[in-house]
């Protein structure tokens, strides 16, 4: 009985196919302004045209027509199947504000093509499909037994797809494997590792672990470091040094602030806790491992110990430690001689000042000093190279590079003068140091020096250019020599309290 429609489709041929031409075109240019229309172009396309062909044939026989009803039946299958997927899409995009995976819109397709393949079979053909249902149900039994473990990860994928509980792109830990996903498929999740391989997983067995996505929320991503103090080092000092070394790394979030808490006490070791944010979960490394490098240094420069655990025992000759100190006191002793500043000492206040020293290290890339900040440290460089640098005309121009047994930071010794230049290590740097309080003494004994550092330091100001950048610029206004030392002089008794 359905066998009979297409002769009445096709009664009169000459007003079916121009119309139907126009409807080819009129589609074929609503897909080139809506893209998503394009997959339905090619079967409407074809139905139309196996139904222009038929129109054209000779009348044929009920049952050959039925056959010849295929060439249009399957196309428009394909199209009303593809315009169901399309409309099911809307509808998950809606409610879920982006698109279904894949593997979703594949069984919805395969379900409507095995309905419409049916209905084609049972009305276009009479053929009856409930001894096909029995059997496959037998069928069915057989091969789900014999294919239960690939049934399972197809239907684990269904859930995975449906609940979403991370997606293509995201950091995921499954058991106790990390990677980002890269794909998931109808049989197994595929991960990239932390080390560029790749990792398959059955869906099934992504579906029984406990899942841990660290990108979700789209939010910033928080993380530890702990590290242990020795009980010596009072705790507020170590928190203030931990703080002052997370603002120093750009690549961490400063809101919410890291922040740093004491979590226990252990048997040599005070343990400490840093929390701290990043934008995304894959940073975490380089960060983390940018925190225990500048931590050594950090806690160098400010006489801070990790003790070595209690129960390993080391042995170090006293010769050894007493022939190490006197060879740094040695080098220092040496680089102050050839410094001018320190000229006018005498050998006996040279030792004293040599003394008073303390060293320093330094990681490449940390700012030693800043433009504009308050000081009163002098610096002597024991290894390494720095880079001198100040903001001029709105832009920081490099002034100068400096090397072993350079110094910078006599000014803001001498008179506390703000720092007039940011000094940046090139690379790893050891300097000596020594503040207004170390060189105080010497000064108080022996006022008369300040009258010779004051010369020094005027000498050097007339032996240097005229340049914007200099450490003395300040005092260009003088008229003389004899008033810029004047000038000098008068800041350093008055700093100093001579």
């Amino acid at each position: 009985m359905a066998a009979n429609v297409l002769p009445a489709l096709l009664s009169s041929p000459w007003a079916t196919i121009p119309a139907a031409l126009v409807f080819i075109l009129a589609l074929a240019r609503l897909a080139r302004l809506r893209p998503i229309v394009r997959p339905l172009v090619g079967p409407f396309a074809l139905c139309v045209l196996a139904l222009a062909a038929l129109s054209l044939l000779p009348s044929t026989r009920s049952s050959d027509a039925a056959w010849l009803a295929l060439l249009v039946l399957l196309p428009l299958l394909v199209l009303l199947v593809r315009v169901a997927v399309l409309v099911f899409q809307a509808l998950f995009r809606r409610r879920h504000r982006e698109g279904p995976p894949a593997l979703l819109d594949s069984l919805v397709a395969v379900l409507l093509y095995g309905v419409g393949a049916g209905i084609i079979a049972r009305n276009w053909f009479g053929i009856e499909l409930t001894p096909f249902l029995a059997t496959s149900a037998v069928v069915g039994a057989v091969v789900g037994l014999a294919l239960q473990d690939t049934l399972g990860n197809l239907f684990a994928g269904i859930a995975l797809h449906t609940e979403a509980p991370f997606r293509v792109g995201d950091w995921v830990r499954v058991s106790d494997r990390d990677g980002r996903v890269e794909q998931v498929s109808w049989r197994a999740t595929r991960l990239r590792t932390w080390d560029g391989d790749t990792l398959t997983i059955p869906n099934n067995e992504v579906a029984r672990h406990v899942v841990l996505n660290y990108s979700l929320p789209a939010t910033t991503h928080s993380r530890v470091v702990a590290v242990g103090v020795n009980y010596n080092t009072p705790p507020n000092k170590v928190i203030t040094v931990l703080r002052g070394l997370c603002e120093q790394i750009e690549s961490l979030v400063q809101e919410p602030p890291p922040g740093v808490r004491i979590i226990g006490y252990h048997d040599f070791t005070i343990h400490y806790e840093m929390r701290y944010h990043v934008k995304r979960y894959e940073d975490y490394r380089h960060v983390e491992g940018e925190i225990h490098r500048l931590i050594w240094y950090h806690f160098r420069r400010h006489g801070i110990e990790i003790p070595f655990p209690i129960r390993n025992v080391y042995l170090h000759p006293v010769e050894s430690t007493g022939d190490a100190r006197e060879a740094t006191a040695t080098r220092l002793e040496r680089a102050l001689r050839n410094i001018d500043l320190f000229r006018p000492l005498a050998d006996e206040e040279l030792a004293v000042a040599t003394s008073r020293f303390r060293q320093l290290h330094y990681a490449a890339g940390e700012r030693i000093i800043e433009e504009g900040s308050p000081g009163d440290s002098f610096f002597v460089i024991d290894r390494g190279e720095v880079e001198v640098s100040k903001v001029m005309a709105g832009a920081r121009r490099t002034l100068a590079r400096l090397m072993e047994g350079q110094f910078f930071g006599e000014m803001a010794l001498l008179t506390g003068e703000p720092r007039a230049a940011t000094i940046v290590a090139k690379t790893d740097v050891d300097l000596f140091t020594i503040d207004k309080g170390g060189f105080h003494g010497i000064l108080v004994a022996n006022p008369a020096i300040a009258v010779d550092i004051s010369t020094i330091l005027a000498e050097r100001r007339e032996a240097l250019s005229q340049a914007e950048g200099d450490l003395t610029a300040r005092y260009e206004e003088a008229r003389s020599a004899s008033e810029l030392r004047a000038r000098i002089l008068d800041r350093i008794r008055g700093y100093f309290g001579i």
